[in-house]
């Protein structure tokens, strides 16, 4: 009996409406037309000058995956060889809950006590998504200063958080293992857009010859690379979990040419030194052209800029969702969250088209203060 109401729990968790994403274009085009197909779509934070696919050799689709170049290559651009990767980080986000669950069971006698995971109240909603599917309780937090002094089963933090930008400092998180090992908790930390900034990176960070057996890091190409099409992902953990989490990823998670495609990219030095500063110069020349009308736009200047990214907080929910339909009036697409928009940083030769965009749509306002009674 037991069995049968765990399974339809189960079901019940696993019909859940999934979270929204960026990058929906496809969704647009059956909302609203083919007008869609040609908004300039600054809603997924991937890089918008990404790294350039070559000609590849057509004998590599018919080729079992082998990922023993890509994890040598992939050692290289990190610092540390990888122990597991998935199709993209989310098939590490999907894995997680499933080995830290059994693991807590095995601990506590098959008797969970402590399921609370830890999820940022504003953030990647896939990581809260995945824990709730497989039984555990969520709650929330808006500073991670108050995970020192809570007890969880798992806590996860987004370092810089997607969508706000903000940054959680290197001693917090080292005081988070450290409060994540003595409780027998783990902690998750999700590194996706920390490539512009390696140096933040908690693998620049640890002792790899002595690494936490609560911390698991996830890293994906798809942000600073923007090959989120590619579907490759890494998770960086302690020696014992490596085993259990490859044969719960499975054999051959990644397609072959996704392997060779993100080992010359890893292996592409050159282009990511001309990737760091181009991101500058497009972050320089963003603030200094686009974001003032933006600003003026959402009548707020509360926005975190990220390297990647900018994320403005707006008054309202409401007012959030009435500006980002506005802007698809003048055909650009961004990603609406609950009383936030994120924009991601565009390319250089994309920067003309968004201001001028802009500027049309405030001159259809009339004024400022017309945009605002506008938008209630």
């Amino acid at each position: 009996m037991s069995s049968v109401l765990i399974s339809n729990q189960l079901l019940t968790n696993l019909s859940q409406q999934p979270p929204k994403h960026g990058g929906d274009l496809a969704y647009w085009q059956r909302k609203v037309g083919d007008d869609a197909l040609n908004w300039l779509d600054l809603s997924s934070a991937c890089n918008r000058e990404p790294w350039p696919i070559p000609i590849i050799d057509p004998e590599l689709w018919m080729a079992l995956p082998d990922q023993a170049i890509l994890l040598d290559s992939a050692e290289k651009y990190y610092g540390r060889r990888p122990n597991a990767l998935g199709a993209g980080s989310q098939h590490i986000i999907e894995s997680l809950p499933l080995l830290i669950k059994e693991n807590l069971l095995v601990k506590e006698s098959r008797a969970l006590k402590n399921s609370i995971v830890m999820v940022p109240r504003v953030g990647y909603q896939e990581h809260a998504f995945a824990w709730q599917k497989w039984g555990f309780e969520l709650a929330y937090y808006d500073s991670v200063e108050t995970l020192l002094e809570q007890e969880f089963a798992v806590a996860v933090i987004i370092q810089p958080n997607n969508p706000t930008g903000e940054w959680v400092t290197n001693d917090e998180l080292l005081a988070l293992i450290d409060h994540a090992e003595q409780q027998g908790a783990s902690l998750i930390v999700d590194e996706a857009f920390v490539d512009p900034c390696p140096e933040l990176s908690l693998l620049a960070q640890c002792n790899h010859d002595q690494w936490p057996e609560s911390l698991f890091v996830l890293r994906s190409v798809g942000k600073f690379f923007g090959l989120a099409g590619a579907r490759v992902g890494f998770v960086f953990c302690a020696e014992k979990w490596q085993k259990v989490l490859k044969n719960l990823i499975g054999p051959w998670p990644v397609a072959t040419p996704s392997l060779h495609l993100v080992s010359l990219a890893f292996a592409d030095v050159e282009w990511q030194r001309q990737a760091f500063g181009s991101l500058k110069q497009r972050q320089a020349a963003f603030v200094e052209r686009v974001m003032p009308k933006f600003n003026t736009i959402f009548d707020s200047q509360d926005s975190v800029v990220n390297s990647l990214f900018i994320t403005w907080r707006l008054d309202s929910d409401e007012c959030a969702e009435q500006i980002f339909n506005l802007l698809h009036q003048v055909g650009i697409h961004t990603r609406l969250g609950e009383g936030w928009i994120r924009v991601a940083l565009p390319a250089m030769d994309e920067m003309d088209r968004l201001d001028k965009a802009l500027i049309r749509l405030l001159k259809s306002a009339g004024s400022v203060e017309f945009t605002r009674g506008e938008l209630g």
